[in-house]
């Protein structure tokens, strides 16, 4: 990296977040991958970067209010700039916008949901929430940037920040990545319009941008080619609106050395411990948000099938790790109610083979992802799944990954797998899962080994410094140094 680089790194969610604390505030970690990969890049950066983040909770504006934001250069190493919302514009272009309408349409979950059509309530929230919260974003990088600043903007909360601030200062070297699938077409063109325009015109605003895998590009290109955009897929580039952007892949990875450290603790330690003794048979484990694209009802479901139909098997036993996700929207509201009716489904079957847990307890997810004899991972969709990267790296017992090919992380994991052929085929994950339960120690061992070697074999710091190197070389007229997408 230069000496003289500077950064500016732009999302919903920042670092930290805030919690009230014996009349004071506390600071926690940032949730989620995002501020882990991107945090220790910032850190070794220090004062040339700086980071923008919406206050997203009452307590995240309540201690933005009190000052206490004002010393986490101190804290971090780095500042943090943090945007105050109105909370009724904030809902609406986080709950409703965001994590409603472009999330199932980067996930292709319309039909999975049953969602037909938007109306006033959507188009009203897009107008006078989402878009105005994405141009605040936007003038802030103007307040705070240099002109010759990196931008890196993250994520599909963000998609049209890119276009107001290309517009407001052309010069401008921006980077957009999407942390989340990208379906195409299919997903993004059930919004109504002028919204999917908006959303890639806005994403072309960007000089560089990315996704975690090849499959994500490949859906962007064809919604760039539907808005006529010209795509050169050899190239990775799309020209529109006489500018070039563009579009690379950047897996992400996990840090193993951290995620070893947190596991091997007392109270990890101790779950493992319970987890070890709670069966003489298999042990199946997932960990996940209880969102609708990772597909929890049906490996549950594919579960039961299993047991109905092997009596052998009736000491399996599956843990289920799970949290809350979303719970003002109703389809997620829903969605517990659909897990806890399908646990209770194969419970009364086979009394006693799942245990669920619906409380965010990282420690106890670590004690089972030390313990497993299968991982179930097998989303509809999902842009990378950290959890299929932390379990190989963590697991003692040569555990094996049953994947679903939806998954981002097929593309670097799929062959070490038992791959799922299609996530919405309850058959296919019960096969799935039973040649993962019946597979020879030798073949364990060997595709445990292989996983844990693939998915150590880069750092979060390689992930964000490769693009930002892609970036200097885009911002001195050169092509990124990441070579474009193969296509078969």
């Amino acid at each position: 990296m230069r000496d003289d680089l500077s950064v500016v790194l732009v999302s919903n969610r920042g670092p930290v977040s805030f919690a009230q604390e014996n009349g004071g505030f506390e600071l926690k970690r940032g949730a989620g991958g995002l501020a882990g990969a991107l945090d220790p890049v910032a850190r070794r950066l220090g004062g040339r970067v700086v980071w923008i983040a919406a206050a997203t909770s009452d307590e995240d504006r309540q201690a933005v209010a009190a000052g206490a934001a004002d010393g986490l250069q101190d804290e971090l190493g780095y500042p943090v700039y943090f945007l105050d919302f109105e909370p009724e514009m904030y809902a609406k272009y986080y709950d409703v916008v965001s994590n409603r309408m472009l999330w199932f349409a980067v996930h292709c979950l319309w039909d999975e949901l049953g969602v037909k059509e938007f109306g006033d309530l959507e188009i009203a929230a897009w107008n006078d929430a989402y878009q105005p919260v994405n141009e605040r974003f936007a003038r802030a990088v103007l307040e705070i940037a240099e002109s010759d600043s990196l931008v890196l903007i993250q994520d599909y909360h963000l998609t049209t920040a890119p276009g107001f601030l290309r517009e407001a200062r052309p010069d401008q070297t921006i980077f957009h990545f999407t942390h989340s699938s990208f379906c195409g077409p299919d997903g993004l063109e059930r919004l109504p319009a002028p919204i999917p325009r908006r959303v890639i015109e806005g994403m072309l605003g960007a000089d560089l941008i990315g996704f975690h895998v090849a499959a994500w590009v490949e859906g962007f290109l064809h919604c760039c080619e539907r808005i006529g955009a010209q795509v050169d897929w050899a190239a990775g580039t799309v020209e529109h609106g006489g500018r070039r952007s563009w579009v690379r892949e950047y897996p992400i990875p996990i840090d193993p050395r951290d995620l070893r450290e947190r596991s091997g603790r007392g109270e990890a330690s101790a779950w493992a411990r319970r987890f070890a003794e709670l069966t003489d048979g298999p042990l199946i484990v997932r960990a996940d948000r209880t969102e609708p694209s990772k597909n929890i009802v049906r490996g549950f479901e594919a579960f039961g099938r299993l047991l109905d139909r092997r009596k052998d098997l009736s000491s399996a036993r599956f843990v289920a790790c799970l949290y809350e996700s979303r719970q003002s929207m109703p389809e997620y509201r829903r969605y517990i109610e659909n897990i806890r009716a399908s646990v209770a489904s194969v419970n009364h079957r086979h009394p006693g083979s799942i245990q669920l847990f619906l409380e965010d307890d990282y420690d106890r997810t670590l004690g089972a992802l030390r313990e497993y004899d299968v991982l179930l991972v097998n989303p509809i969709m999902d842009g990378m799944n950290l959890v299929s990267k932390e379990g190989p790296t963590i697991n003692e017992r040569h555990g094996v990954l049953v994947l679903s090919r939806q998954a981002g992380s097929f593309e670097e994991l799929g062959e070490t797998s038992v791959a799922i052929e299609d996530a919405l085929d309850v058959d296919a994950i019960s096969d799935a899962l039973e040649r993962a339960i019946g597979m020879g120690q030798e073949e364990r061992e060997r595709r445990a080994l292989e996983l844990r070697t693939l998915v150590e074999a880069r750092t979060p710091r390689d992930w964000i410094e490769a693009q930002i190197d892609d970036l200097i070389e885009v911002q001195e007229g050169r092509e990124p140094k990441t070579s474009p997408c193969t296509w078969g």
